[in-house]
């Protein structure tokens, strides 16, 4: 797995390598490639902005997260805007997606697995 075209990215530390961010979707799974070896990202992704949250970040909003969201959305990273992007942990194929901070229900939009929501991203069709 390669992060080449993610901007701005903070190494981790050796001394601070990070155990799965989800353990239950396994190592192999991109966002916990991603935060074994960076801290966090942000910047242009093609025609859009994206920001990674570091691992504290998402720790954070996990309370927030558990009174809005469904139990298995997990909540990683914003477009610095108006909205926030998770993925879903179903039939063991984490499923990306968009949605409102505000009114997440309502306003999601499905990206599909991690391919096809980094080109949907850089292509600024996530909402």
């Amino acid at each position: 797995m390669t992060f080449d075209m993610l901007p701005n990215k903070i190494v981790r530390k050796p001394s601070r390598l990070a155990t799965a961010v989800w353990p239950d979707c396994g190592k192999a799974f991109e966002l916990n490639e991603f935060y074994r070896l960076y801290e966090s990202s942000g910047g242009e992704v093609g025609e859009a902005y994206i920001v990674f949250w570091t691992t504290k970040e998402i720790e954070e909003y996990e309370s927030i997260r558990a009174e809005m969201y469904p139990a298995t959305w997990r909540i990683f990273a914003s477009d610095g805007g108006g909205s926030y992007f998770g993925f879903c942990d179903e039939a063991d194929k984490p499923h990306f997606f968009s949605c409102d901070p505000v009114d997440p229900m309502g306003s999601v939009t499905w990206l599909g697995l991690w391919p096809e929501f980094i080109r949907r991203v850089s292509m600024a069709n996530y909402v």
